[in-house]
C-alpha cells in the first residue's frame, strides 16, 4: 500500500521492480496484433530468439536489457 493507503496497481509494482515489457504488448492487448507478432522482451525478436534458458549468454542478455554490466 502507498503512503495514502491506496493499493498500487500491479503495473506500478512491476515498474518499480524494474520489469521490462515487450514493445508490442499494448498492441496485442488492444487487439491490434496477434500473439505470434509480439517481440520477446529480452531479445526483441518475434518469435523469440533468446539463447538457451539458464546459459551464460541468456543471463548476459538479461543484464544488457537491464543496463547492467555482465
Amino acid at each position: 500500500m502507498t503512503k495514502n493507503n491506496q493499493p498500487k496497481n500491479p503495473r506500478e509494482v512491476l515498474d518499480e521492480l524494474g520489469a521490462k515489457w515487450s514493445p508490442d504488448l499494448d498492441a496485442y492487448l488492444g487487439g491490434e496484433t496477434d500473439a505470434s507478432k509480439i517481440r520477446c522482451t529480452l531479445c526483441l525478436e518475434a518469435p523469440c530468439a533468446c539463447p538457451e534458458f539458464g546459459s551464460d549468454a541468456y543471463f548476459a542478455l538479461i543484464n544488457r536489457r537491464h543496463g547492467r554490466r555482465s
